[in-house]
């Protein structure tokens, strides 16, 4: 037999009476009685379970559509509460392995496949959110050309009502927990509790913070001795005697500050060392941010400790990771719930303009948002000045991102008051209108044609210098009103005098 291992033969290492010859991974299942103790009265355990979710799910997401499509579809995420019940769902996925939100859409027939476009306007009724307790899973699809291949042939939930009832897998949106790689003899297909994964981290974490909490009863223990102790414990009359001396000298240290001893008597103090149970603490306290995979400083709501360390690189990763689960699993779910939810509003499709993007997980400072704000504003105004789209196209698009961004607290309804009488953003500039036509003889004569363009058409290039004069012409008609104002100002001084 070969070996492709290191063996010490003469250290003993992995052979012999090496202890680590011994040693085996083992599961350690929890039951769900277990998983909910651990939930409900270990804070570690909660926030491994929370603190993901609540981080992913807080910034939620921006659509990018009409007003109109907008409120349409942020009014069905409200009267369903969508935002709540993924929140419960993915919660309950990392708590007990696995859940489910059952969708009540053309009810007809459960069995049957969920047809959205069936769905018409008021058609979705109900999206109940179980976890896996609640609703079991049949056989799984096994057929390889199938889309729901690996998935169940139905599940099967329930009801006070009606008792159980089949559902078709297409009515069912799954999240799943910590997946499993036994996929041939996981016959639900529900994962693991992400309590399982991290228990022994979180075990050892308590252990240790007991431990210290134990240590703090030891913190100070006085110590005497005296002749003849034993002889007053072999009685009860002398042991109660030595407890009312002792209480008594107890009771004048504390009021005094004096110890009564006799001369024959002795009197020490040991103390605990408690200066590097902090770091020990910190040590396991590590581990479990490791096991969760969440940085320190958001486990503990601490700020990073050292010479020059932020957090930023953690929490940077963190995010990362969280955004990728956002798009991967996430996203494909979020897109099944919103063709059903357009359709309950409106009665059709959802048009191919209205998507959405996911909100930053980072949220900046005031003050770095007001530096992001001012580089905006820049880039704006060299955009106007470029003159490469049109004014009312761009002045939209930076009104959409105000109002998305709730830079201006009721903008988006003082423009609809202040909007032209067509509805326009930017108003008509008399300025520009007076140099149109006033060079409108003489401008036809110095347009140059377009290349590969129609005649008479001006080329881009020629548009810089009509912005170009009509700057010139502000400029001097600031000038003119600086020399106006300081005329004004020199006669009404001269008739106070």
């Amino acid at each position: 037999m070969i070996n492709d291992r290191l063996e010490n033969l003469a250290a003993n290492l992995a052979v012999g009476r090496a202890k680590s010859a011994s040693d085996r991974f083992t599961i350690p299942t929890l039951d769900d009685g277990q998983i909910e103790a651990m939930y409900r009265g270990d804070w570690l355990a909660r926030k491994i379970i929370d603190l993901p979710v609540t981080d992913m799910l807080r910034p939620w997401r921006c659509w990018q559509a009409e007003k109109e499509q907008i409120t349409i579809i942020e009014d069905a995420e409200e009267r369903h509460d969508i935002r709540g019940k993924i929140d419960k769902a993915l919660k309950w996925a990392r708590l007990y392995g696995g859940s489910a939100i059952v969708i009540g859409a053309d009810v007809a027939d459960p069995m049957k496949p969920l047809r959205p476009d069936a769905v018409k306007a008021g058609g979705l009724k109900y999206l109940t959110v179980v976890h896996r307790r609640m609703i079991n899973p049949g056989e799984r699809n096994l057929d390889p050309t199938s889309p729901l291949y690996g998935e169940p042939i139905h599940y099967t939930l329930s009801s006070q009502t009606t008792g159980e009832v089949q559902i078709h897998p297409t009515r069912v949106i799954r999240f799943i927990g910590a997946a499993r790689p036994d996929i041939d003899v996981n016959a639900y297909g529900w994962g693991d509790s992400l309590l399982q994964v991290s228990y022994s981290a979180i075990h050892a974490a308590a252990l240790a913070a007991t431990g210290v909490a134990e240590l703090v009863h030891e913190a100070k223990v006085d110590v005497v001795k005296m002749e003849g102790i034993s002889k007053y414990l072999a009685t009860t009359d002398g042991t109660a005697l030595l407890t009312r001396r002792f209480q008594a000298s107890a009771m004048l240290k504390s009021i005094n500050n004096t110890l009564l001893l006799d001369k024959e008597d002795e009197w020490d103090r040991k103390q605990t060392n408690f200066s590097n149970l902090p770091e020990v603490m910190m040590a396991f306290l590590q581990i479990v941010s490791g096991a969760a995979d969440i940085p320190v400083t958001r486990l503990l709501g601490t700020s990073a400790k050292g010479l020059n360390a932020t957090g930023e690189g953690d929490q940077t990763n963190y995010y990362d990771m969280l955004d990728g689960q956002r798009r991967t699993d996430l996203r494909p779910k979020l897109k099944i719930l919103d063709d059903l939810l357009w359709r309950d509003a409106t009665g059709g499709p959802a048009p191919k303009e209205v998507t959405f993007t996911f909100n930053p997980l980072w949220q900046m400072s005031e003050k770095e948002k007001a530096a992001i704000d001012k580089t905006r504003a820049e880039t704006d105004q060299i955009y106007i000045n470029a003159s490469f789209m049109p004014e009312e196209a761009l002045a939209e698009g930076i009104v959409n991102r105000l109002i998305e961004n709730e830079t201006y607290p009721g903008l988006e309804a003082a423009i609809e008051e202040h909007a032209g009488p067509n509805g326009e953003l930017v108003p008509e500039d008399p300025l520009l209108e007076a140099e149109i036509a006033a060079t409108k003889a003489g401008a036809n004569a110095n347009v140059q044609p377009a290349r590969n363009g129609p005649p008479g058409k001006a080329a881009p290039k020629n548009r810089a210098p009509a912005r170009d004069s009509l700057s010139e012409l502000r400029s001097r008609l600031d000038r003119d009103h600086d020399e106006l104002g300081a005329i004004y100002l020199e006669l009404g001084q001269g008739e106070r005098r």
